[in-house]
């Protein structure tokens, strides 16, 4: 087992332990009371590494399922040792294996007992499966895929590369003015297109023999990549009056949906010039005036690259860009992919890239949309920030099942704002009182009002006590981790 930590950070770390109100999607405890935990604690750690990671605490009581509170909930590893030891023995049973995540972190709370910490990093190359069945994390369970699921999901997390399959497009359809404009940055000088694509990785031979474009150069080069293929590779705009989008016989689209198509390179800077002109150009509000769009165009044009870039092509649904009155949202199908997780992306780099060929390709063209040094999240949200704007909020699974969607807030943030994420950033969790006690705001209701707000936005969790007390109601941000660990 590894060292113990020093007895001060054991404090702290216990504290955090036992403030945390419930478990979640990342976050799950398990009391080693009896052998039947062994293959539900298993099941958890294959679930977690399929979705988005996580820490189990081990030999501490769930809070929503005990009566017991703060240090009484610590039963330790040591209840039933041999519980322990089955556990590790059946953790190497993972397919594929998980290398370096047993034995857990060590911690100890007293002289008599000790809890470990499991951290479970996200998966990256594959998924991890136990007795041949897979499992994903929910808010708080898991759940197990059917074989079709498995399919669906291992190309929405970008396991399967899209962009490197071979399609039966004549290589003539590509002769374009957009491979030439690549042609010429990279100095190719082969004249013969099918020698220059197949040199780069853009063309390969078949079983048969017979050399093919791969999908990546028809999006790349081709003039209607979405006409010659069974994806769906286009952006669809739509904009709405108000904020919420009303369906039914009366819906609230201003004028019809515009769709965009194209090479990426041209798809991609259509997009941009179309949705920039609506937003300068804003909408016509109820009061008579006109909504002004203080979103910051970099902002716009990021989101709307990453979405092009990193979508999923097996799946056959467009992007899609919805412009409200109070905010924007890009929705891309496919997941987060490899190690990038919604608390981390734009703060750590991809260990690789759903769409290699695209993103290898795309930069070498004269003015390209994306120079590849994960520089997009980060460009978003010091954009915003310049603006005094929220930062972008993104949502994925389990509230989409294989999507991501990126919200651009047209609002201003509040002072309160600023001392409300300033405290979570320390303390990890917020209550109505103490929220009123930072920003001043006297009034119970006026607050909660207030906190239900940023709930609604996505810039909060709320996190309700199994008793339904609302006092006891929680927050949290979004991109926190509730426990960490080694």
């Amino acid at each position: 087992m590894m060292n113990m930590k020093p007895d001060e950070s054991n404090q702290k770390l216990v504290e955090d332990i036992l403030n945390a109100p419930s478990e979640s999607q990342t976050l799950e405890f398990k009391r080693l009371a009896d052998e039947k935990v062994v293959a539900k604690t298993v099941e958890t750690v294959v679930a977690m590494a399929n979705t988005e990671g996580g820490v189990i605490v081990l030999g501490v009581d769930d809070p929503e399922k005990t009566k017991l509170h703060g240090i009484d909930r610590i039963f330790g590893i040591d209840e039933q040792v041999e519980v322990f030891d089955a556990l590790g023995r059946e953790i190497h049973k993972i397919v594929s294996p998980m290398s370096g995540i047993w034995p857990p972190q060590i911690v100890e709370v007293n002289n008599v007992k000790r809890i470990g910490l499991l951290s479970v990093p996200k998966a990256s190359a594959n998924f991890h499966s136990i007795n041949n069945h897979v499992y994903v994390r929910a808010e708080k369970s898991n759940r197990q895929l059917n074989a079709h699921e498995v399919i669906n999901f291992a190309y929405a997390k970008g396991f399967e590369k899209a962009d490197k399959a071979l399609v039966n497009v004549d290589f003539t359809l590509l002769n374009t003015p957009f491979f030439h404009e690549w042609k010429n940055a990279r100095n190719i000088k082969e004249d013969a297109l099918e020698v220059a694509l197949e040199k780069t990785g853009l063309a390969r031979k078949d079983s048969d023999g017979h050399l093919k474009p791969t999908l990546a150069a028809v999006l790349l080069f081709a003039e209607f990549p979405n006409d010659l293929t069974e994806t769906k590779c286009a952006i669809r705009v739509l904009q709405y009056t108000g904020t919420i989008e009303t369906i039914g016989e009366t819906p609230n689209l201003i004028g019809l949906p515009k769709t965009i198509q194209g090479a990426l390179i041209k798809q991609i800077a259509d997009a941009h010039d179309y949705v920039l002109n609506l937003l300068r150009a804003g909408i016509q509000i109820p009061s008579g005036f006109k909504n002004v769009y203080r979103i910051p165009e970099r902002a716009v044009k990021e989101a709307i690259t990453n979405a092009v870039i990193h979508r999923d092509y097996y799946k056959k649904r467009d992007i899609e860009i919805k412009i409200f009155q109070d905010r924007i949202e890009v929705e891309s199908p496919g997941l987060f992919p490899y190690n990038i997780t919604r608390s981390n992306i734009g703060w750590v780099r991809a260990e690789g890239y759903r769409n290699d060929l695209l993103v290898k390709h795309l930069r070498e063209f004269p003015a390209p949309p994306n120079l590849d040094q994960n520089e997009g999240v980060r460009a978003m949200r010091q954009e915003m920030m310049s603006q005094n704007l929220y930062p972008p909020i993104f949502f994925s699974y389990p509230l989409y099942q294989d999507s991501v969607k990126v919200v651009l807030l047209n609002e201003h943030r509040p002072s309160e704002w600023e001392k409300i994420s300033e405290y979570l950033l320390e303390n990890k969790y917020i209550v109505n009182q103490k929220a009123r006690e930072i920003t001043g705001i006297v009034q119970r209701d006026k607050m909660a009002r207030i906190l239900k707000n940023w709930v609604k936005q996505g810039l909060l969790i709320q996190i309700v006590p199994s008793s339904g007390f609302m006092k006891g109601t929680r927050y949290r941000l979004p991109d926190s981790s509730e426990v960490a660990s080694k």
